[in-house]
């Protein structure tokens, strides 16, 4: 099966709809997205906030060529591994990684 840049960007609508189920999506861009090079990520809102505001958007904008980008997956397994809740969330983002 051939990957499209619509099959990403329907999977990255997909993770979005689930940050949101989790009250992890949100209204306002954090002050530190536009300086996160300086921001540890050391928490589950942290990344959150992460994936909506830096890597998500990103990736639109980028498509399937911004395949260089590390697996995003074990890097939220980190995060929300342990709340299983979040299983859903999780398989999209192995998903997503499988797209890119």
């Amino acid at each position: 099966r051939m990957i499209t840049a619509d099959l990403v960007q329907e999977k990255i609508q997909e993770i979005i709809l689930e940050l949101q189920v989790h009250g992890l999506l949100k209204k306002q861009m954090p002050r530190w997205v536009m300086d996160f090079s300086n921001r540890e990520i050391i928490n589950e809102e942290d990344f959150a906030g992460w994936l909506q505001f830096v890597f998500l958007p990103n990736l639109k904008q980028q498509g399937i060529m911004a395949g260089c980008i590390k697996m995003i997956a074990p890097q939220a397994i980190k995060f929300f591994g342990n709340d299983v809740r979040k299983g859903k969330l999780l398989q999209l983002l192995v998903e997503l990684d499988s797209l890119i």
